[in-house]
């Protein structure tokens, strides 16, 4: 009898700590949710002239990183600091300061393709921050690098993000976007090709607008290696950026003025010089 009494007082010593573990980890999930949505407020809070919030945003998201029983939520946490240094590295202020940037945000990006590599985001935000590393550093400097950017564009597309897009429609068809600017960088020595520019670039743009996902910046690039062809493709760059310039970059696509307000910037900038 003593023994039997023994035995249940140990499965219940059991089922007790597995209910203590499940809450213990229940709380984190919670903890990492809740910090996430803090995180994510203070991300869209960013401007050109507010550094602080996504300095704020990556404190935050440094404090969650593996802390998540969910390893989606482990993931969410990677990707918002990767798109969060993304962000701080196209507004930094120095070469140095870029490429030190990119290099971590890109870090955070396979950080979370280690978690999952079956999603689309991880390989897309890993393959932007390399693509700004590139011109950061310099052509010559990364060019041996250029094949791996190729790699996690295709495997972007070969994918579908978190939340069930097609990898390629992501961040406005950014894919597209990232080949068509990598041709129109590259001097043809070493793979550049205006034909292959604007045949990426006008897909990202056409498929943008098809979407509802408009990016200035896909204009931008396409009207940029428009302007560098014949007197029929600068005109067509011309009417291309006087279009765009027409709206509101406040309204034009509100889910992300704060780039919108960056790249109507370089539209009127490049529109002055065609």
């Amino acid at each position: 009898m003593q023994n039997h009494s023994n035995r249940v007082r140990a499965v219940v010593s059991v089922l007790l700590a597995s209910s203590v573990v499940s809450s213990a980890a229940l709380a984190d999930d919670v903890t990492v949710t809740s910090g996430l949505q803090q995180a994510s407020a203070l991300f869209n809070q960013r401007s050109a002239t507010n550094s602080q919030s996504i300095d704020d945003a990556l404190s935050v998201l440094g404090k969650l990183e593996g802390q998540a029983d969910d390893s989606n939520l482990n993931y969410d946490v990677l990707i918002l600091e990767s798109r969060a240094l993304y962000w701080k590295g196209e507004h930094a202020s120095t070469s140095a300061d870029k490429v030190a940037i990119f290099l971590q945000g890109q870090a955070k990006a396979n950080d979370a393709k280690d978690i999952n590599d079956g999603y689309a985001d991880a390989y897309y935000f890993s393959g932007i921050n390399l693509a700004r590393w590139a011109e950061a550093k310099g052509i010559l400097e990364s060019i041996s690098r250029k094949q791996e950017l190729i790699d996690l564009m295709n495997s972007t597309m070969e994918r579908n993000t978190r939340d069930g897009q097609s990898g390629e429609n992501i961040d406005g068809d950014g894919p597209n976007r990232v080949f068509g600017r990598m041709y129109f960088k590259l001097p043809g020595i070493l793979g550049g090709s205006h034909d292959k520019s604007v045949q990426f670039l006008k897909k990202a743009v056409e498929d943008g607008d098809l979407l509802g996902n408009k990016v200035p910046l896909n204009i931008v690039y396409y009207a940029e290696t428009l302007s560098t062809g014949n007197s029929s493709e600068k005109a067509q760059a011309r009417q291309l950026l006087d279009n765009l310039l027409k709206n509101d970059p406040k309204t034009y696509n509100p889910s992300r003025v704060p780039e919108n307000l960056d790249e109507f910037a370089e539209a009127r900038q490049l529109r002055s010089q065609i």
